[in-house]
């Protein structure tokens, strides 16, 4: 692609439903950027942030490994906002500049960027428009009691802790209010994003000919038989549209019929195929599938594709030019692997990797 991207900014105050927003254009083919996670690369040993902030903090914001202690570091910065300035002094510019660089790289025509401060840290000065995602504050405090484990007390000391939500929605271009239900939130983000126009890739076909694209819910009763596969139960509507806040959802399909649904999930350039069905780890299916995600991948810019070992048989994946999963590709962050597939419950040794997308 020839052309700059259009770049979104994403906005809005903690709790708000900026992630599902965010998911929710990933899975339309979206580059996207949670800032949030950005700034924790940076703070990895050796990356640029770790030693300032060491110097600014303390030294024994240190886990054994060498990690710096983000909850630590974040009860530090919540309580004393001259802490969180220093904090974001140092944060801010690295990521601005990792944001912009990443945009010139591109290869869909859109990059979105999730960013709490997006405002505060002047990256809406770099965008071609500016979303914001709201919600009543009461809304936003249940689910962070829910989904974080906040006491109401500590739920309510990060809301207010926060620059106005009025002010954000007065300096933006669109407002998605996700007070309602995950469908309400998905049509915002659709009405959204067809304003936009951006020039995304509407489908991938197979060497053999499958055609994939992302699921829609045009093809939600089409594919429920093997939705049910998954979760062992029927899926209401909502379930659909609170799976696809979650995490991108690939249909394939053979004569315009849904064969294959894959489930994956990108997160810091790294993506983790996390199911595919019909299940077969030597199935040409599986692989056709795997095949076209590698291809996605690439254009998300993503370094490395993993999938668990239960998923694939090790023939199949070698064949496919996966690798062990403790084999660490010397671009990436051992630190930024081991977290990530952590995060879903699985070790280096518990899975392949594809590197070089």
């Amino acid at each position: 692609m020839n052309a700059r991207p259009i770049l979104l900014g994403i906005t809005g105050n903690i709790a708000s439903g900026k992630s599902a927003v965010r998911q929710y254009l990933e899975n339309e083919g979206a580059l996207t950027i949670d800032a949030d996670l950005l700034a924790q690369s940076t703070y990895f040993p050796g990356g640029p942030a770790y030693q300032p902030i060491l110097d600014t903090f303390g030294d024994d914001l240190c886990f054994g490994d060498g990690q710096i202690n983000r909850s630590r570091l974040g009860r530090i910065v919540f309580a004393d906002p001259a802490a969180m300035q220093k904090l974001e002094a140092i944060i801010h510019p690295l990521v601005t500049e990792q944001i912009l660089e990443i945009t010139a790289r591109a290869e869909v025509g859109l990059v979105v960027v999730e960013a709490i401060k997006l405002f505060e840290a002047g990256i809406h000065e770099k965008c071609d428009a500016v979303w914001t995602v709201a919600a009543n504050e009461n809304v936003r405090k249940e689910r962070l009691m829910n989904t974080r484990g906040l006491t109401e007390a500590d739920a309510m000391r990060r809301i207010r802790s926060q620059s106005p939500e009025e002010e954000k929605i007065r300096r933006s271009d669109y407002v998605i209010y996700t007070d309602n239900d995950f469908r309400s939130t998905y049509e915002q983000t659709m009405q959204g994003l067809a304003a936009l126009n951006p020039d995304l890739p509407e489908e991938v076909v197979s060497f053999t000919g499958e055609v994939y694209r992302p699921l829609r819910p045009m093809d939600f009763d089409s594919s429920s038989a093997l939705f049910s596969r998954v979760f062992s139960r029927e899926q209401t509507e909502d379930d659909l549209f609170r799976s696809l806040s979650r995490q991108s959802i690939l249909a394939g399909f053979h004569e315009n019929e849904i064969t294959t649904l894959a489930f994956w999930k990108t997160e810091l350039f790294l993506s983790l195929i996390q199911n595919i069905i019909p299940y077969g780890p030597k199935s040409e299916e599986a692989k056709r599938t795997l095949e076209v995600l590698a291809i996605i991948a690439h254009a998300h810019l993503c370094e490395a594709l993993y999938i668990s070992r239960e998923l694939i048989h090790p023939a199949a994946a070698k064949s496919l030019g996966y690798l062990p999963g403790d084999y660490f590709p010397p671009e990436l962050n051992p630190y930024a692997v081991t977290n990530f597939l952590r995060k879903y419950g699985l070790m280096p040794e518990e899975v392949f990797v594809k590197p070089d997308l």
